[in-house]
């Protein structure tokens, strides 16, 4: 009889931290949604996003959730960096489009050291310095690039805007810099 109470009381904490965790990462999705901040994050990407990474169901906090975005945005800096690498080696990519992703190439092989030192300011908690970093993310969009002059489409546009998304859910975990 005692086992199977205790059984049932290891199920049920289980649940209750499962429902608590996922209950944060709803509660930060719907922080980042309110974001005035372009491209859109959407509800589904956010917690799509948080859910997949293994880390994404033990976060209990906000402050949790910032590192495992930072994480996320590592990934897809090299996902897309190989991408474009991938591009760049088929010869039947116009002028434009090749000098679109030169500078594309350029700022996401710098996202990953930009990465590491906006995890640095989270770890000593000069947040001020990891939201001026994650705004840097934000704001330095390649898409730029194949917007001037309307000469060519991207070719990584989703994938452009998937890691600006990315960067302004980073802006909305990181907490606010205290006054002191």
């Amino acid at each position: 009889m005692m086992n199977s109470y205790t059984c049932f009381l290891a199920f049920f904490f289980i649940l209750l931290v499962s429902v608590s965790c996922n209950n944060i990462i709803q509660e930060a999705c719907n922080k980042a949604v309110k974001s005035d901040s372009q491209p859109k994050v959407t509800f589904n990407f956010c917690v799509g996003s948080l859910q997949k990474h293994p880390k994404g169901e033990t976060a209990r906090s906000f402050d949790d959730l910032a590192p495992i975005t930072l994480h996320i945005m590592k990934s897809a800096a090299k996902h897309v960096s190989f991408i474009i690498s991938k591009m760049m080696k088929t010869k039947n990519v116009g002028i434009h489009t090749r000098a679109g992703l030169e500078v594309c190439a350029q700022l996401y092989s710098l996202a990953d050291s930009d990465v590491q030192r906006i995890n640095g300011y989270l770890k000593a908690k000069d947040y001020f310095s990891a939201k001026t970093g994650a705004s840097g993310l934000v704001s330095a969009t390649c898409e730029d690039v194949f917007n001037e002059g309307k000469k060519t489409v991207s070719p990584i546009a989703k994938e452009n805007n998937d890691f600006c998304r990315l960067a302004i859910m980073l802006l909305t975990f990181i907490p606010d810099a205290k006054s002191e």
